[in-house]
């Protein structure tokens, strides 16, 4: 067996939401204002049947401006920010788990022989290679004569519950930085992170649509 991410469709969205709600760290669904869509990784357990063992959900961020990165003049608009609302991973395919080996899950082995999973930041660099498509896929562009591209990727982390590993070693970029330059929270006290995609060289209209719109031309 070998992990698989697909997008997903109502069905999955609806798992997803109730599976954030059970076992997620915040314990609340996203919100539907956020536009959420989800991708979620796909397993066998051995039964030859398919099995969700994870997945990251994706919306628009709540914040319609950030000083640094989107909202101003010569950055990204808010429609043009993809905001990772939820990471979750099946314990079955973490550290200890019952799948997490080298023939099931990514990873590597470290100086001890010990078998260290990457399924997070597996899970992530597939989100960043895919998101450009599939976000405008799902969510196609009201007003086509504006930029509509995903340019940026945010992802957020509470120190209460996490250190937001996953995304350092994503090679995200600190949203908040000190005076030294090093990552710190925000007002909320949450840390952010940002991943900066390049401008597709595609337009909307290259794509498969999965979700028509009514555009708006004026």
């Amino acid at each position: 067996m070998q992990l698989t991410l697909r997008l997903g469709d109502k069905s999955d969205l609806d798992w997803a939401q109730k599976t954030v709600t059970e076992f997620h760290y915040l314990r609340q669904p996203v919100h539907p204002q956020a536009r959420p869509m989800a991708y979620i990784v796909w397993g066998e357990t051995g039964s030859g049947q398919p099995k969700r063992l994870g997945l990251c959900m994706v919306g628009i961020p709540h914040a319609t401006l950030n000083k640094r990165w989107w909202g101003y003049e010569g950055q990204p608009t808010q429609w043009q920010v993809a905001d990772l609302s939820r990471v979750w991973l099946s314990p079955a395919i973490q550290q200890g788990g019952a799948w997490c080996t080298p023939d099931i899950v990514p990873g590597f082995t470290d100086r001890k022989g010990v078998f260290r999973p990457t399924t997070a930041t597996w899970l992530i660099g597939q989100v960043l290679q895919r998101v450009q498509v599939d976000r405008l896929s799902m969510w196609p562009p009201v007003y086509p004569d504006q930029p509509y591209h995903i340019e940026l990727v945010i992802a957020y982390h509470d120190p209460k519950f996490h250190k937001g590993t996953i995304y350092r070693l994503s090679n995200a970029e600190p949203m908040y930085v000190d005076k030294d330059g090093r990552a710190c929270p925000g007002s909320t006290g949450k840390y952010g992170w940002c991943w900066r995609l390049p401008v597709p060289m595609w337009e909307w209209q290259d794509i498969d649509i999965l979700r028509p719109r009514t555009l708006r031309m004026f």
